[in-house]
Formats: structure tokens, sequence, C-alpha cells
């Protein structure tokens, strides 16, 4: 199981995505600030660190970010965990020492689980019986030997159905939390015609297509 630690000072921001990443599969752990974060990841191992980046408030002390910066990359030299930093907008990105996905805030959530997911991977994708290979940085759905290529649009609506294997997600939750459409009109249509592109598609690396169900009146369903 993927594993995510979240780093911010902002309790809301902390619980927000920490509750998010681990309802969605991930092992989860948080630090309220630099210097616990530090001390935590030295100890402990976690495949992505979602960092926000923030100054000290007056008379506060503590590590800042830019130590913060500067002690992910003497500690991580060798194996580096995948790193999401949350800025807020229009604020003047830092030099990072470690590259990683930047988020600006305010944010939707999905924004960190589609870098979750193109960074560490699905959680559950070990599990999955149908032998089923999302690889997202390429776009490559792999089943044996068989494989095929996904438009981008396709690789993040197949990653978001597996991520929430057994569920049934309704076209307009699809378009708002998949790709962070605001106007939901027309929605059943447009999810309807990317299902159907990637059934086929789907079909061609399984032999079968109904991995995606349709569950009349309500949306869509993933099951492995």
């Amino acid at each position: 199981m993927p594993s995510v630690f979240v780093i911010s000072r902002e309790p809301r921001t902390r619980t927000a995505v920490t509750d998010y990443v681990r309802e969605r599969g991930y092992a989860a752990g948080s630090a309220g600030s630099y210097d616990e974060a530090m001390e935590t990841l030295a100890a402990l191992w976690f495949d992505a660190l979602v960092v926000d980046v923030q100054g000290l408030p007056r008379g506060e002390a503590g590590a800042t970010f830019q130590q913060f910066n500067q002690w992910l990359a003497s500690t991580f030299q060798r194996k580096q965990p995948a790193l999401i930093y949350l800025l807020h907008k229009g604020a003047r990105r830092p030099n990072f020492r470690i590259d990683g996905a930047v988020i600006k805030k305010p944010f939707p959530l999905e924004a960190v689980g589609e870098a979750l997911r193109e960074r560490v991977g699905l959680p559950g994708r070990d599990h999955n019986s149908r032998g089923l290979d999302l690889d997202l940085r390429s776009n490559r759905l792999r089943c044996g030997e068989r494989e095929v290529h996904l438009t981008n649009i396709e690789a993040t609506l197949l990653a978001y159905l597996m991520e929430h294997e057994g569920e049934t997600l309704h076209p307009r939750d699809l378009l708002v939390d998949v790709w962070q459409y605001h106007d939901a009109a027309g929605a059943s249509t447009l999810v309807r015609a990317h299902v159907s592109n990637l059934r086929k598609k789907l079909r061609d690396v399984l032999g079968a297509s109904d991995a995606i169900q349709t569950i009349r009146g309500k949306g869509y369903r993933f099951t492995a």
C-alpha cells in the first residue's frame, strides 16, 4: 500500500488532505510543522510527501520551508519520495531542491489524487484480479502481453474508476472530480462518449468490456 505524508501548518488543509488520501486507500500520516515532519521522516519512509509551502507566523520559532527544503535534498539523496507542493496562488515559486508537482491553492482535492496516481500509482492495483496495469506516465494500459494507448482523458477517467472500485459514480460527479469541470451541463452525454471509447480499449486488452458497468439512472461502476 503506497504511503503519503502530509505537512501543513493549517489544520483544515492538513486534515482535509490527510482524510482524502486515506479514504482513497493510501496509508497516511501528517505533521503540523516542518520540525515535526523532519523528526518523523528521519525514522519512517513514505512514498509521497504533500508539502504546504508556508512561512512562519510572526513571532513563531521553528524551521522555515527553506531549511526544510535543504533538509529534504540532503536526506533523500539516493532514494527520493514523490513530492507534491501546495503553493498559494500568486506566491513566488521557490527553488525546490527535489522536483515535484505544484498545486496552487485553493485547489480541488482531486488534484492531489491525480498527482498521486501519476507518481505512486493506484492503492488497489496490486489486488486487481483482472491483471490490468495502468501506467499514467505513458497512458499505456496492459494486461499480460496485450497493450493499448489511452488518451489523457481516458487514462484519468479509468484511474479514477479503478481508485473507486465498486462505487457507483454519477456522470456529473465524474466531470467535477476527474476533470474539474465547474459546469456539469451535458455531463451524461460527454461522459458516455468517453466511457464508450474506454470500453472498446478495455475489450482489446481484456477480451471483454464488462469492467465498467452502467448502473441505470445512477452512473458507472468499475469492477476488478
